[in-house]
């Protein structure tokens, strides 16, 4: 079954469910049950910045998953789009600093400095903000360039690059997931016409529920694969024991 064949935002079809819903809300649970179990209690961490960050990173992305859990069985497929990007994003970037852990890590956590500075600015505090520069001169730098006209800006990520450079970075199944998951899902964030107007086009199904049923077990489904990847990660890494109760909750959820 190809997912590009299921209803996310309006398309033609004959009105017959693509995804087995009540199995992938159930699957959805009992993953992210097994997940808390891996991950609950106190974790061995060192002094270094990456566990620390993965495990804050992974805790950030689980909290959106788990709020998946709560809205997808009354079908607000919509707003689950857009905690789908921000569970996609975290994850991203999570998986993007494990290639080169040392370094990104310390710039994960060295950018607060400059999204303090943005609030700041935005809010006025010149006195405060003066402050801020002098003692996080060193900090901020590392984030700074020359734009074309040799003006000196400041990197609106820390990762410096945007979101395509850092799935091209990682490969599959990230740029596949950037191609499908990513632009829909920012259409709901960024509430773009396709999503605000999806509901005028479901009439195009012989079967209205059928299609919102389809588009929420597919924002399901596809939060399940990312955080199975993470989990992944985390035992890659040492911050879990084992993935095994996690991959039989995911195990065949399509089927």
């Amino acid at each position: 079954m190809s997912l590009l064949n299921t209803a996310f935002i309006g398309s033609k079809g004959d009105g017959n469910a693509r995804l087995p819903f009540d199995k992938l809300l159930m699957r959805h649970d009992k993953l992210r049950d097994a997940t808390a179990r891996i991950i609950h209690g106190e974790h061995s961490v060192s002094s270094d910045l990456w566990p620390f960050v993965a495990i804050a990173s992974f805790s950030y992305a689980f909290n959106a998953y788990k709020a998946l859990g709560l809205i997808l069985p009354h079908l607000y497929h919509e707003s689950g789009a857009v905690l789908l990007r921000q569970l996609w994003e975290a994850s991203l970037n999570l998986h993007w600093i494990e290639l080169a852990p040392e370094q990104r890590a310390q710039d994960f956590c060295n950018y607060t400095v400059i999204e303090l500075r943005k609030g700041m600015q935005k809010a006025g505090e010149q006195s405060s903000l003066d402050g801020l520069d002098a003692a996080s001169a060193r900090f901020q730098s590392r984030f700074c360039f020359e734009d074309r006209q040799g003006k000196e800006r400041i990197h609106s990520s820390f990762a410096g690059g945007s979101v395509q450079q850092r799935e091209e970075e990682i490969g599959e199944p990230w740029s596949a997931d950037y191609n499908f998951l990513y632009h829909l899902a920012s259409m709901h964030a960024h509430g773009a016409p396709g999503a605000v107007l999806h509901q005028n086009f479901i009439h195009l199904s012989t079967s209205p529920q059928n299609k919102e049923r389809d588009s929420t077990a597919l924002i399901a489904y596809l939060s399940m694969k990312v955080l199975v990847a993470d989990v992944h990660l985390l035992v890659r890494n040492g911050l879990a024991a084992n993935s095994t109760a996690v991959d039989e909750a995911f195990e065949d959820a399509l089927a």
